[in-house]
């Protein structure tokens, strides 16, 4: 009943979107530079995913629009449906694309003209890029199958532990030259006179005794409730902040900054930003974004290590727990 309601639209919404797609790769630059390369570079395999990546969230996104404008509000048994009437039909479904009988699912053949095989030069198609596109393909539908059953991504689980293991055999490897430890000797601390009641504001205190509370970033969760307000878990404890108590105010015109603006994304994406077609940002500034980001998460939560690292192949990869509650989305 969920699809029924939306099918007529969100068919018509996706093939536009497959029209304004192929239009997209033509003039791509960053596959034309890299298309017609043997054996397939790995570059050329990252900027296809993330572009695959973004085609997927787009038609999502459609089909959420779509279902909110009719009064609707997004749940389970909603991400369930798209899942088995759109978006895995639109990874996996195949159908005939070219006059030489090829077939293909939407989004294969979209790969397939990214990675430099459209419909009328199928034939020459060689074995390494149908792979990588065949690769690509399967990363895409067991992340959005994770993302849309509401599991948790093995794909993103492995990438983190393999940051974690790149993490350790660094510091290993820089004990075994004799060189420094990347945590420094804390000299003994002088007890300091605790403050009256008075003497500290509401605000700090909460966030500094999150900060202790926490130790990692891990043990961190942040959920938006609507466009300007957040809360905040923090093991048992946990408290709601606007972007201005959070510290994500312009100073100027006192509205949310632009790091909020991509904080908010970022729980949008359940944790992940690929690239900045997914952040609608270029890359430079969605780097200054990042930046802004951990910059006020440190302060914070007095927590030194990175909240938001970049993970080879994965992207801008949260630490911490972040999503959109069921508030933010009606």
């Amino acid at each position: 009943m969920i699809w029924e309601r939306i099918k007529n639209s969100v068919e018509w919404k996706t093939a536009s979107l497959v029209e304004d797609i192929h239009k997209e790769i033509s003039k791509d630059h960053s596959l034309l530079e890299l298309q017609g390369i043997y054996p397939v570079p790995w570059q050329l395999r990252e900027v296809i995913q993330q572009r695959a990546e973004s085609w997927v969230q787009h038609l999502y996104d459609a089909c959420c629009d779509v279902y909110k404008r009719s009064g609707n509000q997004l749940s389970v048994e909603f991400d369930r449906a798209v899942w088995a009437y759109c978006v895995e039909p639109f990874i996996m479904r195949e159908m005939q694309t070219n006059a030489f009988g090829y077939r293909a699912s939407k989004l294969l053949e979209l790969l397939l003209c990214a990675v430099g095989s459209p419909p009328e030069n199928r034939r020459f198609l060689k074995v390494g890029q149908k792979d990588c596109c065949l690769a690509v393909r399967n990363m895409i539908w067991q992340r959005w199958h994770d993302r849309l059953h509401h599991l948790p991504s093995t794909i993103d689980e492995a990438a983190a532990a393999i940051a974690s293991f790149n993490e350790m055999r660094g510091r290993a490897m820089r004990i075994v030259a004799g060189l420094a430890s990347e945590t420094s000797p804390v000299p003994p601390a002088v007890p300091a006179p605790e403050p009256q009641p008075s003497a500290m504001p509401e605000d700090a205190a909460m966030s500094l005794a999150g900060g202790a509370d926490a130790a990692t970033w891990e043990g961190i969760e942040i959920t938006f409730l609507s466009d300007e307000r957040v809360q905040i878990h923090i093991g048992k404890t946990h408290e709601t902040r606007n972007y201005a108590e959070f510290g994500f105010q312009d100073n100027k015109s006192k509205n949310p900054n632009r790091a909020w603006e991509t904080l908010r994304r970022l729980a949008e994406l359940r944790g992940i930003i690929r690239d900045g077609t997914q952040a609608c940002l270029p890359w430079p500034k969605l780097e200054k974004r990042v930046q802004e980001i951990r910059r006020v998460f440190r302060k914070h939560f007095s927590i030194s290590a990175d909240p938001l690292p970049f993970i080879k192949g994965t992207g801008f990869h949260a630490r911490f727990k972040i999503s959109c509650g069921p508030s933010f989305r009606s």
